[in-house]
């Protein structure tokens, strides 16, 4: 069921989702979860997403996508997260469209102010029991009016539970810790040294960062020798 629609019903835009889909058409990216569609009608602009691929690989798309349907769930009173809208036959993502511009191409206007609203709305999302896991991926934060920090695609997002669970809650902070780290390493646009003491407390690379850092490393080592 959609929420907060005056004049688009369910049955039309389920329509124009499948007729996208089948044709192609109104594709506006593409991400880990399959393809994302752009809606511009009736007065409104949103994002529908929709899983792409076959057996395994579908399903498992099909899956982050309901993930993230119970992700927004939770963040709906959050500034600076889409509004979610609904999950149409429980495999159509429908989200309020953001104009923004990806922080890779973005001219921030205040570089301070924006990366302070980052940092509380990554606490907000924290709060909420929600680590996004993946803001380093810049396509995933994006910059409105150059200033106002907007963070989207959750679909890998870890979601804490409330009750006893030592693997969840383990995997929920090292995803916090994903997020903190990210948010250093954009905000100092990689260069650690320049980190002040007031920020250094957000930055604790975890192991998977280090292995991961040390792979690309000698991968482009190897890469020069040859």
């Amino acid at each position: 069921m959609l929420k907060g629609m005056d004049n688009l019903t369910e049955r039309e835009l389920l329509h124009w989702i499948r007729e996208s889909v089948k044709t192609r058409s109104n594709i506006f990216s593409r991400g880990y979860q399959g393809h994302v569609y752009l809606y511009d009608a009736k007065g409104k602009r949103l994002i529908l997403k929709a899983p792409t691929g076959r057996g395994l690989a579908r399903l498992i798309r099909l899956a982050m996508l309901r993930n993230e349907y119970r992700v927004y769930s939770r963040l709906s009173q959050i500034p600076g997260v889409p509004r979610c809208y609904g999950l149409l036959e429980r495999r159509y993502l429908v989200l309020e469209y953001i104009d923004g511009v990806p922080i890779r191409t973005a001219r921030i206007t205040d570089r301070s102010t924006f990366f302070e609203m980052l940092l509380n709305l990554i606490k907000g999302l924290h709060k909420a029991g929600v680590a996004h896991t993946d803001l380093k991926k810049k396509d995933n934060l994006l910059v409105v009016q150059g200033r106002t920090p907007y963070v989207i695609d959750f679909g890998v997002a870890v979601v804490k539970r409330p009750r006893f669970s030592p693997l969840n809650h383990y995997l929920y902070s090292l995803a916090r810790k994903f997020d903190f780290n990210a948010w250093v390493k954009l905000k100092y646009n990689g260069k650690y040294e320049n980190i002040t003491d007031e920020d250094r407390a957000y930055f604790n690379r975890t192991v998977v960062e280090k292995v991961s850092r040390w792979i690309k490393d000698a991968y482009l080592r190897l890469k020069e020798m040859w």
